[in-house]
């Protein structure tokens, strides 16, 4: 099954000093021994963005290049770069949903999950249940 992953995500499995690290982790062991339908991911330029820079201010500089380049080599990762059309359709929900407190990268993302027909994505984000996808782990 391929899923959507979230900057909370990434990060956490990158930043050791993350809430979710230890959630983050053990789901990818959980996926790299085969007990989950989860096969492999989907993001975007923009959440790959979101995660570089979090981890770069959060945990140090040579975290965020282990996760940029783990993620951009990857053989079960497939980045998304935005376009217009992308960007148009974020910025619709963005401009719709004026009461939520998502981030452009959030409706960027749920267009990409829209567009791509996802309905599950690997966060801690609560932004991704309120927009209606189910989340795990």
């Amino acid at each position: 099954m391929l899923v959507f992953v979230d900057s909370s995500a990434l990060k956490a499995n990158y930043d050791s000093r993350d809430d979710y690290h230890d959630h983050a982790t053990e789901f990818m062991r959980r996926i790299a021994a085969r007990e989950t339908d989860v096969t492999s991911f989907m993001t975007t330029d923009y959440v790959l963005d979101e995660a570089i820079t979090l981890t770069r201010f959060a945990h140090s500089h040579r975290k965020a290049v282990e996760l940029a380049e783990a993620t951009l080599t990857s053989k079960f990762m497939w980045v998304i770069y935005s376009d217009e059309n992308l960007f148009s359709e974020g910025m619709s929900i963005f401009k719709q949903y004026s009461d939520k407190e998502w981030s452009l990268t959030d409706c960027v993302s749920f267009a990409t999950m829209r567009k791509y027909g996802l309905r599950t994505a690997f966060t801690f984000d609560p932004h991704f249940k309120q927009f209606g996808f189910a989340t795990i782990p």
